[in-house]
């Protein structure tokens, strides 16, 4: 795994026995963290896509805002959808960010 210059906490994420996107789920819900430190949680634990909460909170917009780009296709970022679910990429997500 990379290093990541962030004030992110991976002794909590490591003792989580969490992995992947269920590992961001639970930074997000545990940790509180949004924004910078999610998108580097992402980038720690390795998830290629997250789904609409985590996207809105990355990148600062409202959940529902990320809905709407997704039911209008409207939005800068196009989501992908597994099982009948949109979820946004993180190459997007970190493109869009300038990451």
């Amino acid at each position: 795994m990379a290093t990541i210059e962030t004030d992110i906490d991976i002794n909590a994420l490591n003792e989580s026995g969490k992995r992947g996107h269920e590992l961001v789920k639970w930074a997000y819900d545990h940790l509180r963290y949004d924004g910078e430190k999610l998108v580097h949680t992402a980038l720690y634990a390795g998830t290629p896509h997250v789904d609409h909460i985590r996207c809105a909170s990355m990148l600062g917009y409202s959940a529902a805002t990320v809905r709407n780009w997704c039911s209008q296709s409207n939005g800068p970022l196009a989501p992908r959808y597994i099982n009948g679910k949109p979820y946004w990429r993180m190459s997007d997500i970190r493109k869009l960010l300038e990451i």
